[in-house]
């Protein structure tokens, strides 16, 4: 559920390709309005929660790991468009990923949010978290994907 306070989702038009951001626009919008993943998992699986203390998002995370793999993942917020929209492409990226694969995805979303840089790495398979490459152009809007991505760590780690 939206707050009413939500600003309007950012996505940054690009001067050489408008179409681009018109779809990375887009595919924010469909992951906020119907994103994966925005449940809770059943059993005794740990909740890890964040909350960007700048703008009030809350952000929780759990996720199940069999061996090295990431077999389940879900959320809850009460946060912006930006912040459930990460998620949602984010835990549909790394659910069935190593956890090895997972860091590895999370550092290439930290590092194309911070500089925009969407050209693809060999193998790299970033799906429709590459649109975020789209919020480096909105410093404050970075923390909202950082949220996600840091309390998704966090998880993997106590697990």
């Amino acid at each position: 559920m939206a707050l009413s306070a939500d600003p309007p989702p950012l996505v940054a038009a690009s001067p050489a390709d408008p179409g681009v951001a018109s779809l990375y626009q887009e595919i924010i919008l469909s992951h906020y309005r119907a994103p994966k993943h925005k449940r809770l998992l059943a059993g005794a699986i740990p909740v890890v929660e964040h909350r960007n203390p700048l703008c009030g998002d809350v952000f929780s995370v759990q996720l199940s790991v069999d061996g090295d793999r990431i077999t389940e993942a879900a959320f809850s917020a009460r946060a912006c468009s930006i912040t459930q929209a990460t998620a949602s492409m984010l835990l549909d990226r790394i659910i069935g990923a190593t956890v090895a694969d997972a860091h590895a995805v999370m550092t290439r979303v930290d590092q194309m949010v911070e500089t925009a840089v969407t050209v693809p790495v060999p193998g790299e398979n970033l799906g429709d978290l590459r649109a975020l490459a789209s919020v480096s152009r909105f410093p404050a809007r970075r923390a909202c994907v950082r949220l996600v991505l840091g309390t998704v760590r966090e998880a993997i780690s106590a697990v």
